[in-house]
């Protein structure tokens, strides 16, 4: 079991493309933040929007790239 605080390295062998988009997805997820801030200041309940839609689309974007690298199993929703 893992204790509090205990930080430990995840490595995942990932293709150049994929790289790339990651690094775009979490500058993209980064700055969609920033954005919600900025909105939620300004109370621009649109940008608000687009800016939480930009931040899911980023964040899906990390998730799918590392759903392909790691191991799923059946218990885990995987294909049989």
């Amino acid at each position: 079991m893992l204790k509090d605080n205990v930080v430990q390295t995840l490595t995942i062998s990932i293709s150049e493309l994929d790289k790339r988009l990651l690094a775009n997805g979490l500058v993209g997820w980064r700055t969609a933040n920033g954005d919600i801030n900025a909105a939620i200041s300004s109370e621009n309940w649109g940008a608000i929007e687009r800016a939480q839609n930009d931040r899911a689309s980023h964040a899906n974007t990390i998730a799918l790239i590392f759903h392909k690298y790691t191991d799923t199993t059946t218990e885990q929703g995987a294909l049989a």
